[in-house]
């Protein structure tokens, strides 16, 4: 079977939450107090989501989940997660509570305790990945234009899989492709690349799925300016996500997209104003790298790197690729 013929029943992307519970943070829902919430605070996001077994509304403070609301059996009931270490700053946040109650100085109180704790601070506090690709989501998200450029559409993107076995048939020749390039990439220059291969993992995690005034679809890669192996061995991770993007079914693909941006549109997450294109048109990867230092070496690395990936795959490999500098003042600018 070819990987463009799959269906369905074996690979799925569809993160829309059931009109149920997407209600309950839609204007007039029981829980729009939330998203004023979140929206009013910079430092916090929501990450919404949905799977074969359940679905949430979480929310996230830089890179770390604070907190995760599922849905219950009983619609008046919601069921609020998180680590041990936040149930343990604020106990009475957590568990399973009637919609109706209003934990807002809950969250207030927890946000404060994670301020307050220095152990926290590297995921938001020292202005590096959490802090900008909160920037970027809020930018591109909550608090976007009708005229912005592109909005998020899904944030940690993932294509699921029916089980084990269809994860491993289709996602493992894949994996394998790429676990076979860095093994070429390391034997040209082991001295130059093989120790930051051995700790590159192959993982099947998108930072961010978008979509541009044109109806493109984005596929963004982030990292921060001082992460300098993540940059410069990034073609390799952009190449495994636009390889299981591509190799997706297009039509469940546009249909998610569709829907998904539909939701977030009424909820608010996008602004409802944005014109939703009529057609979409390429799949088109992206790295953006927040305030990177023209003193680093990663750039020479990073070329290296796509150049030694094209010798193995043909020159048509990333050929559409966009890269980008990120800074809080001045938005995105060409890298």
């Amino acid at each position: 079977m070819s990987m463009a013929n799959i269906g369905r029943y074996e690979m799925y992307y569809n993160r829309t939450l059931s009109s149920e519970f997407s209600k309950l943070i839609e204007p007039g829902g029981k829980l729009r107090w939330l998203f004023k919430f979140v929206k009013n605070h910079n430092e916090l996001d929501f990450l919404l989501g949905k799977n074969g077994s359940k679905q949430w509304i979480s929310i996230y403070r830089g890179l770390t989940r604070i907190l995760e609301i599922n849905p219950t059996k009983d619609p008046k009931i919601i069921h609020i997660v998180a680590d041990k270490k936040y149930k343990e700053m604020e106990s009475e946040l957590y568990g399973k509570k009637n919609i109706n109650d209003n934990f807002e100085t809950n969250i207030k109180r927890l946000v404060k305790h994670i301020e307050n704790d220095s152990h926290f601070d590297r995921y938001y506090k020292n202005k590096k990945e959490g802090y900008y690709q909160n920037i970027l989501s809020n930018k591109h998200g909550i608090c976007g234009n009708p005229d912005t450029d592109f909005v998020i559409i899904d944030k940690e993107a993932v294509i699921g899989y029916k089980d084990e076995q269809e994860n491993n048939r289709l996602l493992g020749p894949i994996q394998n492709k790429y676990k076979q390039m860095q093994k070429y990439i390391s034997a040209n220059n082991p001295k130059r690349y093989g120790k930051s291969l051995k700790k590159k993992a192959i993982g099947n995690e998108l930072d961010f799925l978008a979509l541009d005034k044109e109806g493109n679809i984005l596929l963004i890669e982030y990292k921060h300016g001082t992460y300098t192996s993540g940059i410069y061995l990034s073609p390799l991770q952009i190449g495994l996500y636009y390889d299981i993007f591509t190799n997706f079914p297009r039509e469940d693909l546009e249909h998610a997209i569709y829907d998904m941006l539909a939701q977030k549109k009424k909820i608010g997450l996008i602004n409802p104003g944005w014109k939703t294109p009529t057609k979409l048109k390429e799949i088109i990867p992206v790295l953006i790298i927040s305030e990177y230092s023209y003193r680093s070496s990663s750039k020479i690395k990073f070329d290296e790197i796509l150049q030694l990936a094209k010798e193995i795959n043909g020159k048509d490999f990333l050929r559409n690729l966009r890269t980008y500098n990120f800074t809080e003042k001045n938005g995105l600018s060409e890298w």
